[in-house]
C-alpha cells in the first residue's frame, strides 16, 4: 500500500475534488476532479483509484483512474437505460456580481425543450447548512423542477464551503446580511435574463435555507411562491 500518502477529498466551487497530501513534504496536489466524489477507495498497490461518483446530469457510476490522475474511465453503466430515456438536464455555472463585493458562483439548470425566445418561470433554492455547499452532482430535485418547465437556479452565497474560509465563515453571527444580499444579487441578475419571466418567480429552501425564506418573506415582495421546508 502508498503509504507515504494521505488522500482525500475536499470542497471547492461546488465540487469536492480528490487530493493527495505527501507525507514527507506536506505538499498537497490535485489528483483528479470527478465533480462529486460520494466515497473512494485507492488500491492495494497505491496505483490507482476507483471512486463512486456523479454530477448534475449523470447519475451514479463507478469511475477509476491512476493514482497521478491519468486515465479517468467509467466502469459501470448502473444508470445507462434512465440515460437514453430521460432528458437528464445538464448545468450551466454563472459568476454572478453581488454589492458584498463578490462574484456568487451559481448552478442554472434549463427545463426541457428550452427556447431562448420564451419565457420561463423561476425557481431559486436556497442550500441548508448553513455551511455547506450545492454541488456538481445528480440530485432528484435538480431534475424534476426543470422537467416541470422551471428554470432552477443554485447559488452558493456568503457561508458556503469550498470558497475559503473567510467566505464560510462570513456567515456567522450574519445568518441574514450578506447570504440574502447574495440570494437577491442572483435573482435579479437572473430577472434580467431575456429567457426569464421576472413576474413568475418562486424561491425554496430546506434547512438553513427555510429560515432565508422567512427572512425573504419579510424583506422583498419579489417572489410570487416562497416554500420553507425546516428539520
Amino acid at each position: 500500500p502508498d503509504s507515504k500518502s494521505i488522500y482525500f477529498t475536499a470542497d471547492y466551487q461546488g465540487t469536492n475534488p480528490l487530493y493527495k497530501v505527501d507525507i514527507a513534504s506536506s505538499k498537497i496536489a490535485e489528483i483528479a476532479n470527478f465533480r462529486t466524489i460520494d466515497s473512494f477507495e485507492i488500491s492495494p498497490d497505491g496505483r490507482s483509484v476507483v471512486v463512486s461518483r456523479r454530477s448534475v446530469a449523470e447519475p451514479k457510476e463507478i469511475w477509476a483512474c491512476q493514482t497521478n490522475g491519468k486515465g479517468m474511465k467509467r466502469l459501470t453503466t448502473f444508470n445507462k437505460a434512465v440515460e437514453e430515456e430521460v432528458d437528464i438536464r445538464p448545468v450551466e455555472e454563472m459568476w454572478i456580481d453581488s454589492p458584498t463585493g463578490v462574484k456568487v458562483h451559481t448552478f442554472v439548470v434549463k427545463p426541457h425543450g428550452f427556447d431562448p425566445s420564451k419565457k420561463y418561470p423561476l425557481i431559486l433554492n436556497v442550500h441548508g447548512g448553513p455551511q455547506s455547499q450545492w454541488m456538481d452532482s445528480f440530485r432528484g430535485d435538480w431534475q424534476v423542477y426543470p422537467g416541470c418547465g422551471y428554470v432552477v437556479a443554485f447559488p452558493n452565497p456568503h457561508g458556503s464551503t469550498g470558497y475559503g474560509q473567510e467566505f464560510t465563515h462570513a456567515i456567522s453571527r450574519d445568518w441574514a446580511g450578506k447570504v440574502y444580499e447574495d440570494c437577491l444579487a442572483v435573482t435579479d441578475y437572473m430577472a434580467s435574463l431575456p429567457w426569464i419571466d421576472k413576474d413568475r418567480m418562486g424561491a425554496m429552501g430546506w434547512s438553513y435555507g427555510g429560515y432565508m425564506m422567512a427572512w425573504i418573506a419579510g424583506h422583498t415582495d419579489k417572489f410570487k411562491c416562497l416554500v420553507s421546508m425546516m428539520p
